[in-house]
């Protein structure tokens, strides 16, 4: 599945999340206490995010590694630019196997269930992590719901072709473009801002 992720420091920060403090977490501290069927798809989800993070585009891998820098552009190819020649916060375009994604929901899934009751190892286990992140999972859901946004056809295929173009290009978006690229950022900002108006404003400012 075509998909674009936004370069968003929101995004960037919870998409981490779902790793450290929470899978790897689990993985390496809980999953001999767990069941069987938990344990599996914890181990499995935790594969899968890594498979995810080694397809993010370079300039976001080197964000997550904290090893980015000024050659973020060089790396996608292109900057994005407006008509008034207002440089725009970068939207890549990434392949995420359906599959690896389905495994990361499956396991949201099983964590969200598990957080309502106060039963059981994993629910313990989740209740700890709690200390680091109070909102660990509702974390990863939103991550998720990012990466299974519907792009826009005209502006995924605008950025794919800008990307396989390199070196280094400006592409102006054009009107139609630009209501594409402000459509879907706007869709990206109230998913990480989970509805809270002042915070929804006050990260689409990030977006001119």
């Amino acid at each position: 599945m075509q998909i674009l992720v936004p370069d968003d420091p929101v995004f960037i920060s919870k998409f981490i999340a779902i790793e450290q403090p929470l899978l790897y977490s689990l993985y390496y501290f809980y999953l001999s206490d767990l069941d069987s069927t938990q344990a599996k798809l914890i181990s499995t989800a935790y594969d899968s995010w890594d498979q995810i993070q080694q397809r993010l585009p370079i300039p976001l891998q080197w964000q997550i590694t904290a090893a980015g820098g000024c050659q973020q552009h060089l790396a996608a190819g292109y900057v994005l630019h407006d008509l008034n020649s207002r440089e725009l916060p970068s939207l890549y375009t990434m392949d995420l196997p359906l599959d690896q994604l389905h495994t990361l929901q499956a396991c949201h899934s099983m964590l969200a269930q598990v957080e309502k009751t106060t039963d059981g190892p994993l629910a313990e286990a989740l209740t700890e992590l709690a200390d680091q992140g109070p909102d660990l999972v509702d974390d990863f859901r939103r991550a998720l719901e990012v990466m299974n946004l519907k792009a826009p056809q005209r502006l995924l295929e605008a950025l794919q072709r800008a990307s396989a173009a390199g070196p280094v290009m400006t592409l102006i978006l054009d009107e139609a473009l630009r209501a594409d690229y402000h459509d879907f950022c706007s869709r990206v900002v109230y998913v990480l801002s989970g509805g809270d108006r002042f915070t929804y404003t006050s990260h689409l400012a990030l977006y001119p």
